[in-house]
């Protein structure tokens, strides 16, 4: 386990819990009731906790695998987590059509497709590596 291999999971980290904390700030005691904080909630903050809950899990389990794994895993990275932002910044705040889809549900829908590609790529590339490793000429 490298410190390069952890940091996806204090990113999650830090979006799993500031949004509860600064959700009390703004509505328990009203400190932060009509700041910047109060004002970027709905845009940033609630989006990204609830992409970081589904990333989570896979973060944790980022933190043990070997290099060659989370190196791939980066490469997937760098194509996905763009194509996410757009997703969500895209999708509307506050919806009230029909069928109503906010930013909210765009977070935890990019957050469930992503978890669920790293969890199948980081799977495919263990099991990829383990049968390589495993077959070995004899000399």
């Amino acid at each position: 386990m490298k410190f390069k291999q952890t940091i996806p999971f204090f990113v999650a980290l830090l979006g799993s819990a500031f949004a509860p904390a600064s959700y009390w700030c703004i509505y328990s005691n009203g400190y932060c009731y009509a700041t910047w904080l109060h004002q970027i909630y709905p845009y940033f903050i609630n989006p990204f906790y609830n992409f970081s809950l589904f990333f989570l899990p896979i973060a944790i389990v980022l933190a043990f695998v070997p290099r060659e794994i989370f190196k791939s895993w980066l490469k997937f990275v760098v194509l996905a987590i763009p194509l996410a932002v757009i997703f969500i910044v895209m999708t509307p705040v506050f919806d009230n059509s029909l069928l109503p889809f906010n930013r909210d549900d765009a977070a935890r829908l990019a957050g469930q497709v992503f978890s669920a590609i790293s969890l199948l790529l980081i799977l495919w590339k263990y099991f990829s590596l383990r049968r390589n490793l495993g077959i070995r000429p004899t000399s």
